[in-house]
């Protein structure tokens, strides 16, 4: 009598004769074997008898830990602040007509400030943040925006390390705000035709053969035209 048995369990294969029927449990000390059998033909004489063992997986899937800060003792509030720093000092120097150059290197044809620390990077993030809206809603002043939230910052912790609410101190910032756009937008006043070469100059770093460049290329699209730039 002749039978075949198909075993799983999590050794390799091998093969096994004999002349009688086996259906067995294997344990290992450092291993768990799991298996069973199923007789898959019958014949009677003189025979072999197979049992196959076959690896059986159990993958593990494992999710990168995250890191927690609480801030107990004020140290993640100070690298937030310390990261914010880092990012306004260095981009605040380029301020201004008499504003200096900074070199950044550049990673995948952007330039971005990461900073080792993780607390520091994300309030080097926050920081940045603030730029890139206002870049997406006047098209201009990031420097002047890091600046000002580099102080907004600074005298926001000092106040809640005095004990004043930071909900009511963000709802009095915002009254602020809408309060000094209502009072800038009184005050300013719309560049005329000829002021354009001056301004396009300033944002060029003081080079008036850009800014000429740039006022007739927007003299002969229009306000609200599409200036294109090729090499």
């Amino acid at each position: 009598m002749a039978s075949s048995f198909a075993t799983m369990s999590s050794v390799g294969y091998f093969t096994l004769s004999g002349s009688h029927t086996m259906d067995k449990k294997f344990l290992g000390s450092s291993r768990r074997l799991s298996s069973f059998a199923s007789i898959s033909s019958n014949s009677f004489g003189g025979g072999k008898q197979n049992v196959i063992l076959q690896k059986k997986c159990s993958p593990r899937v494992r999710a990168m830990a995250k890191e927690l800060y609480f801030n107990k003792d004020g140290s993640a509030i100070k690298k937030l602040q310390t990261g914010g720093n880092k990012l306004a000092d260095l981009v605040g120097v380029t301020l201004g007509p008499k504003g200096r150059n900074v070199v950044l290197e550049s990673k995948y044809g952007k330039r971005v400030v990461e900073l080792e620390d993780p607390v520091e990077n994300i309030g080097a993030r926050l920081v940045r943040q603030a730029a890139s809206k206002t870049n997406d809603l006047a098209g201009d002043g990031t420097t002047t925006s890091v600046v000002l939230a580099q102080g907004l910052i600074t005298e926001g912790i000092k106040v809640v390390a005095a004990g004043a609410n930071p909900v009511q101190i963000t709802r009095g910032i915002e009254n602020a705000t809408k309060a000094l756009v209502a009072e800038l937008k009184l005050m300013s006043k719309e560049v005329e035709d000829s002021e354009l070469a001056d301004v396009a100059a300033v944002s060029a770093g003081n080079n008036y053969e850009v800014g000429y460049m740039i006022a007739e290329a927007m003299s002969k699209v229009g306000r609200k035209g599409v200036v294109t730039l090729e090499e």
